[in-house]
């Protein structure tokens, strides 16, 4: 997960870092953490989704990592038989699924 912080705070200044604040008024399941800095406050709120959603994202990744390297050994062994009919029929349905986002556009 990559989470930026902007900060308007002059550089070279210190930055105290607080305890994690408890709210009464943050969603269940997220967390807050502040940064209190001399003239004013930065606040960051993730949800536990967020968390979720970056898992969801490795698991799929991973999965198509580990299919390709089935394919590449398939076809390294001349063993890779594509199915033609599929493969034709999955590029004509993304061609008419990027020509109609192209012409909306």
């Amino acid at each position: 997960m990559n989470i930026q912080l902007h900060n308007d705070q002059v550089a070279g200044t210190a930055t105290p870092l607080a305890a994690p604040v408890e709210s009464a008024t943050r969603p269940a399941g997220s967390t807050q953490t502040e940064a209190v800095a001399s003239g004013g406050a930065d606040q960051v709120s993730i949800s536990s989704l967020s968390g979720s959603i970056a898992e969801s994202a490795a698991a799929l990744a991973s999965q198509h990592a580990e299919r390709v390297s089935e394919m590449a050994a398939l076809y390294a062994k001349g063993a890779y038989e594509p199915h033609s009919l599929e493969t034709a029929r999955a590029l004509v349905s993304e061609a008419l699924v990027d020509g109609s986002s192209e012409e909306e556009g």
